[in-house]
């Protein structure tokens, strides 16, 4: 049985982003997990009509925007997956940057 985070924090130490917050053009729906470099949302693309997955890189120590080494690491990760077709890797649909933050939409 899968853990839901019961006190989840944001990467401020704050709320994590709320229902109906629109990132990129993906709405969130709910929090699914976090760990040390980010969170991942359940969110609706409403383009393609279907639920996804968005793994969101925590912001910037002090807020300051650019690619970072943990920035450069998920495009990486992305790059890698998108061009791998296996049962055992989650397809990826969209990689971009959204308030300073690198997500990944995912299946």
């Amino acid at each position: 049985m899968a853990q839901t985070p019961t006190r989840p924090s944001g990467p401020d130490g704050g709320a994590p982003i709320e229902r109906g917050t629109a990132v990129d053009r993906y709405v969130v729906l709910q929090l699914l997990g976090r760990g040390g470099i980010g969170e991942v949302y359940a969110a609706y693309d409403p383009d393609l009509d279907r639920k996804v997955a968005l793994k969101l890189l925590h912001a910037p120590a002090g807020g300051t925007p650019g690619a970072g080494p943990a920035q450069t690491r998920l495009l990486r990760e992305a790059q890698a997956m998108a061009r791998l077709s296996h049962p055992n890797v989650v397809p990826v649909f969209d990689v971009g940057t959204t308030g300073g933050r690198v997500f990944i939409a995912m299946e």
